[in-house]
């Protein structure tokens, strides 16, 4: 049923990789990675990743950086080090290009994230421990990430970016589609796995109840659905889902959104999940501006893709070097490439303990 999202993070490891970043404010050679006139100089990256391993060390994790015989990085390592730093160079550049500004609290709310990405298996945060210009670097490359994004989302949700969205992916509109928005009161865990007992649908239902008087008509459903609705991948958006082909949904939900009155608020339907109330909004072939609201949410629901698309266009206008003993950069998609064949790269003098 697509009432529910959920992300999936593996590992410390990926938290803490996808969050870093390198800095030079001078050419330096050799190099390990340049973006422009930004470079890394290798000194500079061995310096970083032996901190950032040092740090990792304290997880209770190590042994997965360095490569069979132990005496050196894997190149899985030093690769995915060097294309988060890259994707972050190429947020700064998205940030100058828009003439965009990283304020002081953008930095702070950085910091804050890096503090919590950063911890160690007893859940301490260990972002302090790492260098004070490397946490700077981190915090600078992050916060640019952030004002990035929002940017890139906010276009995206301009009628000019909804056109074009519509434009791109219009074959998937031609059928007849409901526009819906619910409230969800979870029944036990909600996980649509373990059916709930009588006593949990009794106790959802009450609270259903006591939301449905609260509703006035359609003007308030949003607001009560943004304040009330136990499903998160709708209630920002004030309980909207995608518009949607018959049989999306779980059957009762379904039957629902596509016999219900358009525009009335619904009585409670019963699912695996609990119960909701539905608002539906449009049905039928339906016109860009009926559309409009799905195509939203869309944008929110894909926005890391959204925002992946960009920073690929942008690596397509930059020069990127990179030191061939950490591989190669693919402009075709935008990453760098571990050396062909090898398994690790030696990086003399960084113990990892």
């Amino acid at each position: 049923m697509k009432t529910t999202r959920t992300i999936s993070i593996t590992a410390i490891l990926l938290a803490l990789v996808l969050s870093l970043v390198g800095s030079s404010c001078s050419a330096v050679n050799p190099t390990a990675l340049t973006v422009n006139d930004w470079i890394l100089s290798d000194s500079e990256f061995q310096s970083q990743i032996e901190a950032f391993a040092k740090v990792y060390s304290t997880s209770g994790g190590a042994s997965e950086l360095k490569s069979a015989d132990g005496n050196s990085w894997a190149t899985s390592y030093t690769s995915a080090f060097l294309n988060d730093q890259l994707s972050l160079q190429l947020a700064q550049v998205g940030v100058d290009e828009r003439g965009l500004t990283v304020t002081d609290a953008d930095r702070a709310d950085a910091r804050k994230l890096l503090e919590q990405n950063f911890t160690n298996g007893s859940g301490t945060s260990v972002f302090n421990e790492l260098p004070v210009s490397y946490q700077q670097t981190l915090i600078d490359g992050v916060a640019a990430q952030s004002v990035l994004g929002a940017a890139v989302i906010a276009e995206a949700q301009t009628d000019d970016g909804l056109r074009s969205l519509y434009e791109a992916t219009k074959d998937q509109y031609q059928e007849d589609l409901v526009c819906a928005s619910h409230i969800l009161v979870l029944a036990g865990s909600g996980s649509g796995n373990a059916v709930p007992t009588d006593a949990q649908y009794a106790t959802a239902l009450t609270s259903i109840k006591d939301i449905q008087s609260q509703i006035n008509g359609t003007s308030n459903f949003a607001e009560i659905a943004a304040a009330k609705s136990q499903d998160p991948g709708s209630a920002t958006s004030g309980g909207a889902l995608p518009c949607s082909p018959k049989g999306s949904y779980v059957t009762e939900f379904d039957d629902a959104a596509w016999a219900q009155p358009v525009g009335v608020v619904g009585e409670p339907v019963k699912t695996r999940f609990g119960y909701h109330i539905l608002l539906v909004t449009a049905r039928g072939k339906l016109t860009f501006e009926q559309l409009k609201d799905s195509l939203k949410q869309s944008v929110v629901d894909n926005a890391d893709a959204i925002v992946g698309a960009e920073l690929m266009r942008i690596a397509s206008t930059v020069n990127v070097s990179v030191n061939p003993r950490y591989g190669q950069f693919d402009a075709a998609t935008a990453k760098i490439i571990a050396p062909s064949g090898a398994t690790s790269t030696t990086v003399a003098g960084l113990p990892l303990q």
